[in-house]
């Protein structure tokens, strides 16, 4: 059993908009903002000093208001640069990663989003269509190739025990949120990492945290292939390093 699903959104502007930031990312701001709206009973305190925390869906939805980002159980998916300037008539993706009990909340980021579509989007009121929305259910397969290496599209925050490190995040995410029944297996062999490093100077507010956005994009080739199991699926999916969440970490499989 796997519990990951994925909404996809084919968004038209009806109006010319240049982002700010990238817009997968503005969109996901404003989309939490508005939740917490919603959902916070207590505006006040951050959530970390909030005493409904345990009970509160925001700060699960949110990992603490992005607090603890490297737990995100919701991630968006894009691209290393995104386009900001869009014409009218321009068309937006958007994908939405909701992991395992996650997944239950779906209806909360579907009504937020209906509502910018009715409302308009920031102060501006920009508007947009919401083209085409669907909710896909993802499923692991193990296949019979094997793995040589692994191309990082979008930066990851390590290049040492990369697959230590993310088979600890795998299970503790898998204990937060039940992602699958099955087991997450180890990759013990050992890699070379031609990697180019990045090193974006402005910080990214997300709700309560300033994240220094660093890492690294290239290409990992194992010493021997390794099997395609269950860690590098769900890494295939979710994106590996800890600022997965914000669309860190964005990978393609290599098959031998």
């Amino acid at each position: 059993m796997v519990n990951i699903k994925i909404l996809n959104y084919r968004l038209r502007f009806l109006e010319d908009i240049v982002f700010k930031e990238e817009p997968e990312i503005a969109f996901l701001k404003a989309i939490f903002n508005r939740l917490k709206n919603i959902l916070c009973v207590n505006k006040r305190d951050e959530c970390r000093l909030c005493s409904y925390r345990e009970r509160c869906l925001y700060n699960y939805m949110s990992a603490g208001d992005f607090e603890c980002i490297e737990i995100m159980p919701i991630a968006v998916d894009k691209p290393l640069f995104s386009e900001r300037t869009f014409n009218k008539d321009d068309i937006l993706e958007l994908n939405f990663i909701f992991l395992g009990d996650a997944a239950t909340h779906t209806d909360f980021l579907n009504y937020t989003l209906k509502e910018f579509e009715t409302k308009g989007l920031f102060r501006e009121g920009y508007r947009f269509l919401i083209e085409n929305a669907a909710k896909d259910d993802v499923d692991l397969l193990e296949g019979d190739k094997n793995i040589k290496g692994i191309e990082i599209l979008t930066p990851i925050d390590r290049i040492e025990n990369i697959f230590r490190a993310e088979r600890e995040k795998a299970d503790r995410l898998n204990r937060l949120y039940n992602i699958t029944d099955r087991s997450i297996s180890e990759i013990d062999e050992s890699y070379d990492f031609d990697a180019i490093k990045f090193d974006i100077k402005n910080p990214l507010h997300m709700g309560s945290n300033r994240i220094m956005r660093k890492g690294y994009v290239g290409k990992v080739e194992f010493k021997t292939p390794v099997p395609n199991n269950i860690l590098l699926q769900i890494l295939d999916i979710i994106g590996m390093g800890k600022f997965y969440g914000i669309g860190g970490g964005q990978i393609k499989l290599c098959m031998n």
